[in-house]
């Protein structure tokens, strides 16, 4: 893993996804390294290292989102949405944790998405928001399988733990099932999961599909080969040949969260 300093002009965007006002991203680039990851195509990467093997950090962004700030409308920033906040480089910069201490003192409303249990380490400054909330994204009960697609992300029970614990503090949290990818969730393994994520305390879960996203399956068709061959055939049906599988899954999804009275959205 390639790690760079760099500065930042800004450190709030505006934002275009529903219920979320700013984004908020104090790394470019992710130490989790899920092989599945949108935020290339959503930034349209084309530098020359391949994305998951570097990160460059943004060392003055909580001295730039200070000043920002002040002029700012209150409006609810999304932590982060092209990176993870958590990511393993968090426990020792610490910028996610600095910008949360900007915003709390600004009473500005954050929405945390996170595959890591180092979120646990804020819990006391997010207790000092009015408004807030943390999401969990968890795509498999499998820790080996979680490995190949999300290597250095925390482990799925680790990240279940973490919702629990966040939900017993009295911090709102939910979970984002996505993407589902086949080979790794059926119907059988979908309802493990969100049974889990509904006795975990998640207020609601989110649900997408595996989307083939510009490079996408170019990253991921070669670990699949190397480490899980069974599944890369599984997305190849599901993918290229239009099998069924989402849809499958989409209905399995919708009847489970049903049965179990758990609150859910499908992004497909």
């Amino acid at each position: 893993m390639i790690y760079r300093e760099i500065s930042c002009k800004s450190a709030l965007s505006k934002s275009g996804l529903p219920g979320l006002d700013y984004t908020l991203n104090p790394y470019m680039g992710c130490g989790h390294a899920c092989i599945y990851c949108y935020a290339p195509a959503t930034l349209r990467y084309s530098g020359p290292e391949a994305w998951g093997t570097f990160v460059n950090t943004k060392v003055d962004i909580p001295r730039i989102l200070e000043k920002e700030i002040r002029t700012k409308k209150r409006g609810v920033i999304g932590i982060s949405t092209v990176t993870d906040p958590y990511q393993p480089l968090e426990a020792k910069l610490k910028l996610t944790r600095s910008c949360l201490e900007v915003l709390r003192a600004k009473d500005f409303p954050v929405c945390v998405q996170t595959k890591s249990a180092l979120v646990l380490r804020d819990i006391d400054i997010l207790q000092g928001f009015r408004e807030k909330e943390v999401g969990f994204t968890i795509t498999t009960l499998d820790d080996r399988l979680s490995a190949v697609i999300e290597p250095g992300a925390s482990k799925p029970w680790e990240r279940l733990d973490a919702l629990r614990k966040i939900t017993d503090e009295g911090i709102p949290a939910w979970a984002f099932v996505g993407p589902m990818v086949p080979g790794i969730i059926d119907k059988v393994q979908l309802e493990e999961l969100l049974k889990a994520i509904k006795d975990a305390g998640a207020s609601h879960v989110m649900i997408d599909r595996l989307r083939l996203k510009p490079g996408i399956w170019a990253r991921i068709e070669p670990r699949l080969n190397e480490q899980a061959p069974d599944i890369a055939d599984a997305c190849r049906s599901a993918l290229f040949k239009n099998d069924g599988t989402f849809e499958s899954l989409r209905a399995d999804a919708a009847e489970i969260c049903r049965e179990i009275k758990l609150s859910f959205e499908l992004n497909y």
